[in-house]
């Protein structure tokens, strides 16, 4: 029995409840609009189980291509088996990024039908990344990204960050005054992988190091043709880029430290964040904006993975002793945006600022429409008015009435601040958990 299989056992022996995910409601209701409806994330997000769930309650017949037989029957007549499973249902299919020649197949079968929620699809890839699919199924589908448990998913809160962050009442956050910071820094170690947020540390690293080991490096070896010796580079390449969250990436830095060439590593993290482990965040910049730096930051997909690779412990970080903490709490911060960012009925985008004069903000979330709210984040639980220097940086370059600025800190008040002309919030950290 492995380990995901083995998790999964603790779980149920642990009374383990199914956690509820918020983006449910919006992928069934695409199907009743797109012929096909993709579910994209990394590996042992909970896309398996969502898809299952959804097939069941509506009749699909399920299919996936980690099952070895229907893997061979599906790479052996691609057109054939699609043309089969079809005829009386709508289908399932879990993996499909494992054949990449099903989606040409799969065009050519909702071509012919026309049916609405033909398809349900998983992938454990980026499909517009994927260098072995030349299909994009512009039109035909709709795409949406699961991430690993949401702290409002966990706990079961009816919440939105995004959308609350875009609202206009920064006082009433229903901070559960029972959070303390343990089950902050407890939530930041641990991520959100549905099968391991819960398991004991011993548990937890055997994980985390199958994971590594087994998932992603299989999954980048079948994701591009990428030399077999060189991924043994590729544990260095994650602690370096542990290590680095929330800070510039320099490729050249990481290829001088991990012994690879520039453009091996920025290949290497691209398929990274094709397969939903690491993500760059782009450098935000407006037209009154000059000479601001284009490089982009560098954050993990979870926190959990993240804190495993740097060897932290909730109980070193509660003690002072983590000296990653403070970026852990930011990559924790960005991962969360992104699960809420999945199903906020505001449309975003999240970017970093940094100008020359090394001002900074940690995060800048801009709506389709133009307005702005943007965070930075301090893990300490006092809060003082130098730290919003880079908020006020960038306050002076939009309109007032677009722009809302937000210190994240680690204190247990909502309390407003007055710098120079404009309004800031310092609100607590707790309010993701």
């Amino acid at each position: 029995m492995n380990i995901f299989r083995k998790s999964i056992l603790i779980y149920f022996l642990k009374g383990y409840k199914m956690v509820t995910r918020k983006i449910e409601p919006t992928i069934i209701e695409m199907l009743k609009y797109f012929r096909v409806v993709a579910i994209n994330g990394p590996r042992q997000s909970g896309k398996t189980t969502l898809q299952e769930k959804i097939a069941m309650t509506y009749n699909m017949d399920y299919y996936t291509f980690d099952d070895e037989d229907t893997f061979d029957l599906a790479t052996e007549n691609t057109q054939n088996f699609i043309e089969n499973i079809t005829r009386e249902k709508n289908v399932a299919i879990d993996e499909v990024q494992m054949i990449p020649r099903i989606i040409p197949a799969i065009k050519m079968a909702v071509d012919k039908e026309n049916k609405k929620g033909m398809f349900l699809i998983t992938g454990s890839s980026d499909l517009f990344k994927n260098s072995k699919i030349k299909e994009s199924l512009a039109g035909r589908m709709a795409s949406f990204n699961l991430f690993p448990l949401s702290y409002a998913e966990i706990n079961n809160r009816d919440i939105n960050i995004i959308d609350k962050l875009f609202s206009d009442d920064y006082t009433n956050f229903n901070i559960d005054k029972k959070l303390t910071e343990e089950n902050f820094i407890s939530a930041v170690i641990n991520g959100g992988y549905p099968e391991v947020y819960e398991l004991p540390v011993k548990a937890k690293k055997a994980w985390f190091d199958f994971y590594i080991k087994s998932r992603i490096t299989k999954d980048i070896a079948d994701f591009e043709n990428v030399q077999l010796d060189k991924i043994t580079h590729l544990d260095k390449l994650l602690k370096v880029l542990a290590s680095q969250v929330g800070s510039i990436v320099n490729y050249t830095s990481i290829a001088n430290s991990i012994g690879l060439a520039d453009k091996t590593v920025r290949k290497y993290i691209q398929i990274l964040e094709a397969l939903y482990i690491v993500k760059l965040i782009p450098s935000y910049s407006n037209n009154m904006l000059k000479r601001v730096i284009k490089s982009p930051k560098v954050h993990f997909i979870d926190s959990g993975l993240a804190s495993y690779l740097l060897s932290s412990s909730i109980e070193a970080s509660l003690m002072g002793k983590n000296k990653h903490l403070g970026n852990l709490v930011e990559t924790f911060v960005y991962s969360e945006l992104i699960k809420h960012q999945s199903y906020s009925e505001e449309n975003v985008e999240i970017y970093h600022f940094r100008d020359v004069k090394q001002k900074e903000v940690d995060f800048v979330i801009e709506s389709h429409s133009g307005n702005i709210v943007a965070l930075e984040i301090k893990s300490g639980s006092s809060i003082k008015k130098e730290q919003f220097k880079g908020l006020l940086a960038l306050a002076q370059t939009i309109k007032k009435n677009h722009f809302k600025g937000i210190v994240l800190y680690g204190g247990d008040k909502i309390l407003p601040f007055k710098v120079e002309e404009y309004q800031f919030w310092a609100i607590p950290l707790r309010i993701l958990i």
